[in-house]
């Protein structure tokens, strides 16, 4: 499946979403390396492990803090490291949350869309 996101990103590498562009920015269905179900399916579950590689990036910790764990016992040490780790874990999380993917370009782009004529008559913008 990886392969298969790689050839649609491949086949609307010719998308150009400026103002200065008319061109069509529509594909054959035909093009696609699968059913756009599975292909959904498929970047929904890159989404999530995204989201997890985020948010665990609390876990790499310095090299003195991981060989605390690697001994026995537990202390006042281990558990101000673990706090900071649940803390920094919590704010990749809400930070994660609050990312918008649209709040780039992506607003603008779409404005652009409707500027062009491609939307029909009188609309000016997308509005996601």
């Amino acid at each position: 499946m990886e392969n298969d996101i790689e050839a649609i990103i491949k086949a609307a590498e010719h998308m150009r979403f400026t103002e200065e562009s008319h061109k069509p920015f529509l594909n054959s269905s035909s093009s696609l390396p699968t059913s756009k179900r599975k292909l959904k399916l498929a970047i929904k579950e890159r989404i999530r492990l995204l989201y997890t590689a985020y948010i665990s990036l609390a876990s790499f910790v310095p090299e003195d803090d991981a060989e605390l764990f690697w001994e026995d016992g537990f202390d006042k040490k281990k558990e101000r490291v673990l706090k900071r780790i649940l803390r920094e874990m919590e704010k990749n999380r809400k930070e994660i949350e609050k990312f918008n993917p649209f709040d780039l370009e992506i607003q603008g782009l779409l404005r652009g869309i409707g500027r062009s004529g491609l939307l029909g008559e009188g609309a000016s913008s997308i509005e996601i």
